[in-house]
């Protein structure tokens, strides 16, 4: 494994800050279109607003394109959003004991206060999406590609980046449970500030990773593992 580098505290840390999404919403989003039928697989929405009276469980929204759209929804339970397309849109409140969203594209985007089981993002592309708050049981990121995402005060408690390619992600605040970074491609990011509570797979792919002076200690048995070194006193 290479020796590690030390991530400047000063101007030049900005260089791993992952760009934020500025969705193109109205300050007002009531202004928006008041959607009172669940969206369609396939299906084109545009500037739409869908209320959290709206019940979204077992919807079949596959393929379906969001573009300045907000969703305030309790209730989503087996939402399929696989190959969906999220543009400028805001995500609040949405809960569900499993989110099959595989395959989907989001671009400025974000996503806060959502409670969700089994979150199905495999193979997905997000760029430019912040995550803040709520809770993951598991979340399957499994060859997906991230570009300026950052996770705000997430609590994930199994978070697999299995062959995922991240660049510029950060993770602010998170708790993390077990953390799979087997086969992954890391690029400037950012796991400081976070803990790593229950283990880690693929020390090996954390090339491309920043962590804090604290968070090297408690990697280095895992390290040392790797290398196959022995450590006795």
């Amino acid at each position: 494994m290479p020796t590690p580098r030390r991530v400047p505290a000063g101007p030049d840390a900005s260089r791993y800050a992952p760009g934020l999404p500025d969705p193109d919403l109205p300050a007002d989003e009531e202004e928006l279109q008041h959607r009172t039928q669940p969206p369609l697989t396939g299906g084109d929405h545009d500037g739409e607003l869908f209320p959290a009276d709206l019940d979204l469980s077992g919807v079949d929204a596959r393929d379906a394109r969001f573009l300045g759209c907000v969703v305030r929804c309790a209730r989503a339970d087996a939402l399929q959003l696989a190959g969906a397309r999220f543009v400028d849109c805001r995500i609040t409140g949405l809960g569900a004991t499993e989110a099959p969203w595989r395959a989907g594209t989001w671009r400025d985007t974000v996503v806060e206060g959502c409670r969700i089981g089994a979150l199905d993002l495999s193979t997905a592309s997000w760029n430019r999406v912040l995550v803040r708050g709520g809770r993951v049981d598991f979340a399957n990121l499994r060859g997906a590609e991230l570009v300026d995402v950052t996770f705000d005060g997430v609590d994930l408690r199994d978070l697999d980046l299995g062959s995922a390619n991240l660049r510029r992600v950060r993770f602010s605040g998170c708790r993390i449970g077990r953390l799979d970074v087997t086969g992954a491609r890391l690029e400037a990011v950012d796991l400081r500030g976070s803990d790593i509570t229950d283990g880690l797979d693929g020390v090996g792919d954390l090339r491309g990773a920043v962590v804090s002076s604290s968070q090297l200690l408690q990697l280095a048995p895992l390290m040392a593992a790797h290398l196959g070194v022995v450590v006795e006193d």
